[in-house]
């Protein structure tokens, strides 16, 4: 009975009874429960946050403090021309970095360390001291760039200093140099790169950054508190991908030509603003070369130009900066706008031929022509051509004549839909950066129309005309310029090939034909005369053309834009010259010869094959190179020389034919003179020598200068016709008899304004 009754008190003493509990009690424990619950919560949502959210920036920032690298340079791909010639390349050098965060950790157990670090780099990098010793000092940055570029023996020292000193934090990888094994050539094309590798001024090196940039490299260690490089990990490499090779579509063996030419003609004509000249393959409109003066050494672009005066010339200053922009770093063939004069006859009679609202035929009057209070009149001081056929128009470059057919005929709406076909109205869309747009009368009246017919009061670019042009030359088609024929890797596979993009038809292959027929005689006998070319038919149209300051410091622009052969086109040139002053400015006289020139090198050197017409004859260009027949028969001899076009005279021979011997002659063998020369054969050992004395020719037309050369036994070479103005013997020089004479000669009847 205890027992039970004992087991009762105990049970009623240990059992919770709700209502024995305070009230307020049980509230803060519930309130305690919440808060718990609460916090339980916020630590799983901020969990959540940090492993799911953020885990992938934590993981990244772990990732780098218990890591570092550095980075490694990508070469730039390699730019070449069409056949493969190299014209800019990447070449191996060093970069030296620091890491400050490992010298500073480094210089507190030993001090100094850091001005120890700083005087051998200096020392050997040139850089300055104290410089060095603020990048130690940064905090912000892991790695520090000293120097990059450097040159291969350089960092092999720098390497040997870290090694004998036992040097930390300071590392040499690899890096690359941008280097133009041609200098100058075609520097407006190719453009330069900066400090960080990345493309500038516009050329290819900018245009086709993303080809050739490739991606960069890593080198990666695992390192410990303080930074310092754990020894027992492993460096992992992360090798760069170098970036794909550019292949243009110039020929650095043109692009030379065209460059010599230009800076020749710039000398001799006292151009003051420099000039350009394009070259064309019209079938495809690709770029063959296309030159500017002033240029640049693509390996010292901050070079000071020639034409600067200034002592403190620094080349990274604004103003500096902004001063090679405006000179040599001026593309003009694409940034510059200019009036093309008579060089646009040639679409105002494109135009006239497609509407069938002229022939080569059709009879024309150079009179004056009044419209709206203007005057137009020839630019022929002694008066106008008077009547015409149109062919003889185009060939005598008669400004009436075009205004005339392009008001009354024409007409403002099919004129300028023709300009927007030709594609005056947009850019051509060549692949170079800065390319300008033309200027065309927004409402045009018929005065605007009159004056644009014959190139004046209009803006256009150098690459416009030359586009045009090739249009004209290969039936008709407007085409976009190219400038690069492919991208490719370095395994040689093609990325991106450019082909030919014809934007539209301008005019038919029968008017195209028609105006080749009528320019030919722009250069066989016109304004285009010392653009002649024996053998290659070239056909083209000369300008002379005002600018702004023309009435105030006599600035001309005078050009040529030439089609070769007439038959079968190969090449389209533009030469444009900027305010020539030597001389009276002058699109036949100054521009015509440089485009003569370039078209007798250009296709020589394309092995294009010469063919001679009855006009060469006529003009006595046809050409042959003197055989050797020294050792030969008389006979056999003068057989050889009859074949090749010669004549000979026999100075002393007393034998037969048949077997007397040649033992030397005059001209020497492979001398490049006219056909129908004459060459002197001596029979003779030591020979007695004729001699003549050499008249003067200057001012004497070409027919004039042969008739008399050869009245005397001397013979002549000629590349061109006209009036003679210079001979390469002075007059009254004795020389012997058989001897060449090279003259120049020039037409004087070449447009003196259109």
């Amino acid at each position: 009975m205890e027992k039970k009754e004992l087991k009762r008190k105990i049970k009623e003493t240990f059992t919770y009874k709700s209502e024995d509990v305070h009230p307020g009690t049980r509230w803060k424990t519930y309130l305690l429960c919440i808060i718990l619950l609460t916090v339980l919560c916020a630590l799983l949502v901020r969990f959540a946050y940090l492993q799911i959210i953020k885990g992938e920036e934590y993981q990244e920032k772990a990732y780098q403090q218990q890591n570092s690298w550095r980075t490694i340079s990508a070469d730039r791909g390699t730019i070449t021309d069409r056949n493969g010639n190299v014209l800019a390349v990447s070449i191996a050098a060093n970069i030296v970095t620091i890491d400050p965060y490992v010298i500073r950790n480094t210089d507190k157990n030993n001090p100094g360390y850091k001005e120890k670090v700083a005087g051998g780099l200096s020392s050997i990098l040139d850089v300055e001291y104290d410089e060095i010793l603020e990048m130690i000092s940064a905090k912000k940055s892991r790695y520090k760039v000293v120097a990059e570029k450097v040159d291969i023996s350089v960092g092999d020292e720098v390497e040997k200093w870290i090694k004998d000193k036992k040097i930390k934090g300071v590392y040499v990888d690899e890096d690359s140099v941008r280097y133009y094994p041609n200098g100058r050539l075609a520097s407006h094309l190719i453009g330069i790169t900066g400090k960080d590798d990345q493309g500038l001024l516009g050329g290819i090196e900018s245009t086709f950054d993303k080809y050739l940039s490739g991606t960069p490299g890593r080198i990666i260690t695992a390192v410990d508190v303080y930074g310092n490089e754990l020894p027992y990990d492993e460096v992992t490499r992360l090798d760069p991908v170098n970036g794909y090779d550019v292949v243009m579509t110039i020929d650095a063996t043109i692009q030379k030509m065209v460059e010599e030419e230009l800076k020749n003609a710039i000398d001799t004509y006292g151009a003051q603003r420099g000039g350009t000249i394009v070259v064309m393959k019209p079938e495809t409109a690709e770029i063959l070369a296309m030159a500017s003066y002033p240029d640049y050494d693509l390996n010292d672009p901050y070079a000071k130009p020639d034409s600067i005066q200034d002592d403190n010339w620094n080349g990274h200053t604004t103003q500096d900066v902004q001063t090679l922009y405006a000179t040599v770093w001026r593309n003009k063939a694409l940034v510059d706008t200019y009036e093309p004069g008579s060089t646009f006859k040639s679409i105002t009679s494109a135009i006239g031929l497609e509407e069938n609202l002229i022939t080569a035929t059709s009879p024309v009057s150079d009179a004056p022509y009044s419209l709206a209070g203007w005057t137009i009149h020839c630019w022929r001081k002694n008066g106008d051509h008077g009547n015409e056929t149109f062919e003889e128009a185009v060939k005598n470059s008669c400004n009436p004549v075009f205004s005339k057919l392009a008001v009354e005929k024409i007409g403002i709406p099919c004129y300028y839909r023709y300009i927007k076909a030709f594609g005056f109205n947009d850019k051509t869309g060549i692949e170079l950066e800065g390319e300008a747009g033309s200027i065309f009368h927004s409402n045009p009246t018929d005065i605007d129309l009159a004056v644009t017919a014959f190139g004046q009061r209009i803006q256009i670019t150098p690459i416009q005309l030359a586009t045009a042009y090739c249009a004209i030359a290969n039936g008709g088609y407007l085409r976009t310029p190219l400038i690069v024929k492919e991208v490719v890797n370095s395994d040689g596979l093609v990325i991106k090939k450019y082909n030919e993009n014809t934007v539209r038809q301008v005019i038919s292959g029968s008017t195209s034909k028609t105006l080749l027929s009528i320019l030919e005689q722009v250069v066989a006998d016109g304004t285009g005369s010392n653009a002649y070319v024996a053998g290659y038919r070239v056909t083209g149209k000369t300008g002379t053309s005002e600018t702004l300051t023309t009435d105030t410091d006599g600035r001309y622009i005078v050009s040529f834009c030439g089609i070769a052969p007439a038959d079968n086109p190969e090449l389209v040139i533009l030469v444009v010259l900027d305010h020539p002053t030597v001389g009276s400015a002058s699109g036949g006289r100054q521009a015509a010869p440089v485009a003569g020139n370039l078209f007798d090198k250009i296709l020589t050197y394309m092995e294009v094959e010469r063919r001679y017409t009855d006009l060469d004859d006529e003009n006595m260009m046809v050409k042959s190179y003197v055989p050797k027949i020294v050792g030969m028969t008389v006979k056999d001899a003068a057989d050889l020389l009859g074949k090749k076009g010669f004549s000979f005279t026999l100075a002393d021979a007393d034998g037969d034919y048949d077997t007397t011997i040649v033992t030397e002659q005059i001209p020497a063998p492979n001398t490049y003179i006219n056909s129908n020369s004459k060459v002197i054969i001596y029979t003779k050992e030591n020979p007695v020598k004729f001699t003549v004395t050499v008249p003067k020719l200057i001012g004497m037309t070409l027919q004039e200068a042969n008739d008399l050369l050869s009245e005397l036994g001397l013979n002549m070479k000629a590349d061109n016709i006209g009036v003679v103005i210079s001979q390469s013997i002075e007059p009254g020089t004795k020389v012997e008899k058989g001897s060449v004479i090279t003259i120049t000669l020039e037409n004087n009847d070449t447009e003196a304004f259109g």
